[in-house]
This record gives structure tokens, sequence and C-alpha cells, in this order.
């Protein structure tokens, strides 16, 4: 589902059984509805290449990301009748070929004897351009050779037109989710927070990840954090659609137990079948939070000691499930204290259970945090790998105090009041 490394496969399949070096490249236009035209340059960009020829033919294949063939090339030849054919390469070719003189000079000292060029079509398409390339060590490619490229050429064509229409759609539900989540959520006076959204590799599709922070009236903050089953423009459209509505039950529903309550019923006519969220809300006058969750990775609160503690008995049932009520309880957070909220994507992983990547998390809070900017980047770098197969919410959100609030207020242990 990636262009490059589709493209790459091709050239890593064919080099060196097939040739000495292969490059693949996608025609710039692109477009299905856009012709070939062969009074035209065309443009191309290199997106894999390979060879086992030593220079100057490895700069030959991998010193250029970006091709112009002029009008009259024997690329427009190949582009004009749509099949493989296969080329001498002597002067004539070079300087008809390559517009550089040179490039043109690399091609003819690069040891290669002849060229195969095959279109990548697909859909009736053309999407790019393969060659392979083959040294005066190995025979010249005839006829059956010409058959071989061309069946290689479509069968990668499929694939790298499949990969380019998963990265449209990709790319749509990327917008898409970008633009309902928060760009910079205003906590109020009281609480800082810092927060990150972070995709998936490009292997991967776009969730329903998602995150908020609620100003709500005499200076209390509503903390939201959620993830809806699925991937692509579904997960975020649903995504969009369980933030905005919480968004505006928090300004009319008192008790977050209810607001799930609400928000679940939303959940079910919307046919949103499984999502998680969890709901906090903090009020500075009294360093309290009640807090109410869906199915969702519990709140981690660090204290300014460095001890961290995890909210987790409250766990309800996600969102769409029904049937079942769910409740709220009532947690001190002191006065400096360090609430984190999170998805799946930071501490669960292919081979690792969840319950070890939350105490990883913990980890991290327990060492000194800095800033909150500082520290949600290093616990992003710590624990997430090169390419993250799932998106990731991080929120961390630093509570403060209203003035004058009574001494001793939102610190203690005192047992849950739950509804």
């Amino acid at each position: 589902m990636d262009l490059n490394t589709t493209a790459q496969e091709l050239v890593d399949a064919v080099v060196p059984e097939f040739c000495d070096a292969c490059v693949v490249e996608l025609v710039e236009w692109m477009d299905e509805t856009e012709a070939f035209d062969p009074a035209l340059p065309v443009a191309t960009r290199r997106i894999a290449s390979g060879t086992t020829l030593p220079e100057p033919a490895v700069e030959l294949v991998s010193g250029l990301e970006e091709v112009t063939y002029p009008p009259g090339s024997h690329i427009h030849q190949m582009l004009s009748t749509g099949r493989p054919v296969c080329f001498t390469v002597d002067e004539d070719f070079a300087t008809r070929t390559v517009v550089h003189q040179q490039r043109a000079l690399l091609l003819l000292d690069s040891g290669l004897t002849c060229i195969l060029m095959a279109p990548l079509i697909a859909r009736g398409t053309v999407q790019g351009i393969a060659m392979f390339g083959r040294s005066g060590a190995r025979p010249a490619f005839a006829e059956p050779d010409l058959g071989l490229a061309g069946e290689l050429a479509s069968r990668a064509a499929l694939c790298l037109d499949n990969a380019r229409l998963y990265g449209k759609v990709r790319d749509i539900a990327l917008t898409l989710q970008r633009a309902l989540l928060p760009s910079a959520p205003a906590a109020g006076p009281y609480v800082d927070i810092s927060h990150r959204y972070l995709p998936g590799s490009r292997g991967t599709e776009v969730g329903g990840d998602w995150y908020d922070a609620i100003t709500l009236p005499d200076d209390r903050v509503a903390l939201v954090v959620g993830d809806v089953m699925g991937h692509g423009v579904p997960a975020a459209a649903a995504m969009g659609r369980l933030r905005i509505t919480a968004k505006t039950l928090a300004r009319h529903t008192a008790e977050p137990a209810a607001l799930l309550g609400e928000l679940d019923a939303c959940a079910q006519e919307a046919g949103i079948e499984w999502a998680t969220f969890l709901y906090l809300l903090y009020d500075p006058r009294t360093g309290r939070a009640t807090i109410a969750n869906a199915g969702h990775p519990p709140p981690l609160v660090r204290h300014r000691d460095g001890t961290v503690h995890a909210v987790e008995d409250v766990l309800g049932v996600p969102l769409g499930v029904g049937g079942v009520p769910y409740r709220s309880i009532e947690v001190a957070i002191p006065e400096g204290a360090v609430v984190a909220l999170y998805t799946d994507g930071l501490v669960e992983a292919r081979g690792q259970d969840i319950d070890t990547g939350i105490e990883a998390l913990r980890d991290q809070l327990r060492a000194p945090l800095g800033s909150l900017e500082e520290g949600v980047d290093r616990i992003l770098a710590n624990l997430l790998p090169e390419t993250a197969t799932d998106d990731t919410v991080l929120v961390l959100a630093r509570v403060g105090a209203v003035p004058g609030r009574p001494p001793g207020a939102g610190t203690g242990s005192p047992p849950p009041a739950s509804s």
C-alpha cells in the first residue's frame, strides 16, 4: 500500500536475476482524464532504482528524482505504442533520451549496452515507466524478455495503482480527521495542556482517535479522549460526530456518567458500534475531578513528587454497545499534578500486553517532565516505534488551583464517590 515500497519490490525482483539495473518512474500527470501528448515533454518522478554495476551506473540510476524526456524520445515511442520496447545504448539513444549532456555521458559510460522499457498501465491509464538495463556481460534482450517485462510491468502497475488510490483515500481521511480535531484546545486559566496526535505509518489507515479540552462555567475544564473502532474515512467521520456531540453535551450535562449515557445513545443512533471514551471534569475550586470511562485506557496522574497512579476503578462498556449504565467517580487531583490521557496506540503493540505498555508510560511519567511540551515529545519518542501501526493521542494537563482555595483541598485520598 506504499508506492515507493511497491516500486522497490519490482526492482529487487529483477536485479540481478533478469537485468543489471532497473528504475521505476511515475509520470507526473497521473490523471485519468489527461491523454498522452507525444508533442510535449514527459516528466517523471523516479521512486525506485537498483543496480549491480559499479560507478557511474550507480549515479545514473539513483542520482535523479525528477526526470524530463524531450519530445521524440524513445520514451515517447514506447508510450505511444503502449508496449515494451528494447533499444541499444548508443549515442543516438543517449541524445534522444537524455536532456542533459552530462547525464548522457553517464549513460554511455555506465556499462549498459541495451535498455528495455515497459509502460506501467492500469485501468487504461499510464501510471509510469519501468526500465531494465543489461551490460555487455549478458545477452541482449530477446523477444521472450519483452513478454516477461510486459507481464512484470502489468502486475506492478496494478499494485502501484492500488497504492496510489489507497494513498488518496488515506489523505482524505487524515485531512478530515485533522480538520475535526482541535488545533489548540483552550483549557482555561487553571489547566495547562500539551497534546499530540500522530497518525500511524504510511501503510496504516487513519484511525478514529480524538481528544478535546472544553472550558465550562466557574473555570471548570473537561478533558476528553476517545477512539472509534475502524479506520479510514468512516472512522474519521464517526470521530468528528462524537467529538462535536460530546462538546455540546458537556455544556448542558453536569454529570459525566449522564453525559456518557447520552453519548452512547447518540452513537447507537448513528450506527457507531464500538468507541471508547474517557471524560474527566476538573474543578479548580475544589481540586477534585469527576471521571467517567467507556472502555478507554485509564488516566494516569503524576504528583509533584514523581509518584504516578492510575484511576482504574471506573471502567464501563464502550459507546455503541448499549444496555449497561455508566457511573462516575470523584477523585482528588492536587495542585501541580499532571494528568495523562492517551489512546491505545501509545501503550499497545503487537506482542506486548497493554498493561505492559501502561506501565512503560508510568515509568516515563515518573521521570522529570520539564515543560509539558518537552514531556509530550520525550514520551512519544521513547515509547513509539519508528513505524507505528496505529494512531496515537497523548494529552498532558497540569492542573492549578483557584486563589484562596482552602488549604488541603485537592489532596489526600478519600474514597471515591460513585454515581
